[in-house]
């Protein structure tokens, strides 16, 4: 009977030992498993840490060479700039002609593509803007009313158009810059049987400092109403000239007392070709 519960005591004690061994063992395990998840986990954020300070001193070394090229203060403790500038100069070049590596010549050719496309761009961006800053070389002007019989006058108010290219004074357009110009005009003008039968006149003279005026061009009109009543005709006429700096034009009439100055009827003008 004793024998009987010793023995049944033992077994009771041995089944003990083995439950805790296990517990024992398991939770060993498991320590080894949660360090090992936690070393793998720590490494790979230890690699990232040390990626993002290696971004991070890339980022302080570009900063400090981009101030040392626009010449702001540097801690000379820090950085020498003329050294590092020269090194950098000589790394940039050594990439651009190094041929030994395919990405390289790729980044080389990528890189020529970029300029000639911005070169390319900017030639055409120029050349509209060259263009729209060339000023139009034109005036227009109308007929005004004027005692003068030498010269007819102009208004420059109205219907009339001017540049700073071509002035006006005193009845005659002044060339400020020589070139190609078509110069026009058209007087309009009342004849019939009562007034005189000649023929009605338009000149159109170039005028030149310390020279005689020159005839440019001449319209002439020997229509006459046989009737009392005044009939409106008009001359027009216009052609291309070559002409310098300071030439000044202006128009002529055998009598100026006929003019129509009615609006639209009588104008004169030139535009640079």
């Amino acid at each position: 009977m004793i024998n009987s519960h010793a023995h049944m005591s033992q077994q009771v004690s041995s089944s003990a030992m083995k439950t805790t061994m296990w517990i024992f063992t398991l939770f060993i395990l498991a320590q080894i498993i949660g360090t090992s998840i936690f070393g793998v986990y720590f490494y790979k954020k230890l690699d990232k840490i040390e990626e993002e300070m290696s971004f991070s001193a890339d980022y302080l070394v570009l900063r400090r060479i981009q101030k040392c090229m626009k010449g702001d203060s540097v801690d000379p403790t820090l950085l020498n700039c003329k050294e590092v500038l020269v090194k950098f100069r000589q790394l940039i070049s050594e990439i651009i002609k190094t041929d030994t590596s395919g990405e390289k010549v790729e980044y080389r050719k990528a890189t020529n593509q970029v300029s000639k496309n911005e070169v390319q761009g900017e030639e055409k961006n120029k050349l509209p803007k060259e263009e729209s800053e060339q000023p139009v070389i034109a005036a227009h002007l109308v007929g005004e009313k004027s005692s003068n019989k030498e010269v007819l006058q102009w208004m420059e108010k109205g219907y009339s158009s001017m540049c700073k290219e071509v002035t006006y004074t005193n009845g005659k357009l002044k060339v400020e810059k020589a070139g190609i110009y078509y110069v026009y005009s058209q007087v309009s003008f009342c004849m019939n049987s009562q007034l005189s039968r000649a023929p009605f006149v338009q000149y159109v003279y170039l005028s030149k400092p310390q020279e005689t005026d020159k005839l440019l061009l001449k319209g002439a009109n020997t229509f006459i109403t046989p009737t009392p009543d005044c009939a409106l005709h008009s001359i027009q006429q216009g052609a291309v000239f070559a002409l310098k700096k300071n030439d000044l034009l202006f128009v002529n009439v055998t009598d100026s007392s006929r003019v129509n100055y009615s609006p639209g009827l009588t104008y004169f003008g030139m535009f640079k070709l």
